[in-house]
């Protein structure tokens, strides 16, 4: 019964992940419980990001897992610093395991309300005050790069799915071989107080771009899935400073809190290993229940 203890089913050690947006918030909390867990992580951020300060520490955490990090630069909105990035991971690995195209940003209006009560008026004053190329950058980063990153590193994807590990198993059996989107809960309901449209239809978008792109790489079992996280400690989501946005909905979601690093590290394992091997082309939501609330049924 090996085969079903946790340690067989949710290990990825000696898997090599490639983490965008990896230098801060969900990005960095994936790097941490990939590396503790012994896999080699290629963390991609902007060069303004500390990226080598927390290569030191994931190195740190990775001490007696055997876990590994490296820190490479790319701004993910340009499709030939992608390329870029993929043909140099491709000159150090045979095969990557684990792609998560995390990198996001949100925009918000510049002329801000609280939609939930504001008038008319002003909810069309603040709606109205958004800026197109603020659209096309939210879309940039956060839907488009998802498909040329996966797109660029399909090859070595397929080469982990398809990697022959003995005794009849390929890359595919133990999991390896995944595209894990960041998308979030927002794409799901309707309901904040603050102006979220641009954001949210971008993860709309992520969310139909994972059924899409399983679909085309399903003959190479490359697999494709989404995360939908919720309240998230992060630049966009300061949970716990004086001042945050959101923090009058903290109470509304079920579980009484924001997330943390043990959900989203959970989440991350599961959907990398042997444990997720049979699951493609799904979003998992991982919100305490939050789009429960917003859509009305608690």
């Amino acid at each position: 019964m090996s085969s079903l203890h946790s340690q067989h089913l949710f290990s990825v050690k000696g898997f090599v992940a490639v983490v965008t947006g990896g230098s801060s918030g969900l990005g960095f909390m994936m790097a941490k419980g990939l590396v503790l867990n012994g896999a080699k992580v290629y963390i991609v951020a902007l060069t303004s990001e500390p990226i080598e300060e927390k290569v030191a520490v994931l190195d740190e955490l990775g001490r007696e897992s055997g876990g590994l990090a490296y820190g490479l630069p790319c701004d993910v909105s340009s499709k030939q610093e992608i390329a870029s990035l993929a043909e140099r991971i491709t000159t150090l690995e045979p095969h990557i395991d684990i792609l998560v195209s995390n990198a996001g940003i949100r925009r918000d209006p510049p002329v801000t309300c609280n939609v939930l009560t504001a008038s008319l008026p002003s909810l069309q004053a603040s709606m109205w005050s958004s800026r197109e190329a603020d659209w096309a950058e939210t879309f940039a980063v956060n839907t488009t790069a998802h498909y040329f990153l996966s797109v660029a590193f399909c090859p070595l994807l397929e080469a982990a799915s398809n990697r022959d590990l003995g005794n009849g198993l390929r890359g595919r059996d133990q999991g390896r071989g995944v595209v894990i989107l960041t998308s979030s809960c927002a794409s799901m309901h309707n309901a904040t107080n603050v102006d979220l449209t641009s954001y949210a239809t971008s993860k709309a978008a992520t969310d139909h771009l994972v059924r899409l792109l399983a679909a085309k790489f399903a003959r190479f079992y490359v697999r494709v899935v989404g995360i939908n996280p919720g309240f998230v400690p992060s630049n966009m989501n300061p949970v716990g400073q004086e001042g945050n946005i959101f923090s009058s909905l903290f109470v509304q979601v079920p579980a009484k809190r924001a997330s943390n690093e043990e959900d989203i590290a959970g989440a991350i394992l599961y959907l990398a290993s042997r444990a997720g091997a049979y699951v493609n082309g799904i979003n998992l939501c991982v919100d305490g229940g939050r789009i429960l609330v917003a859509n009305g049924q608690v």
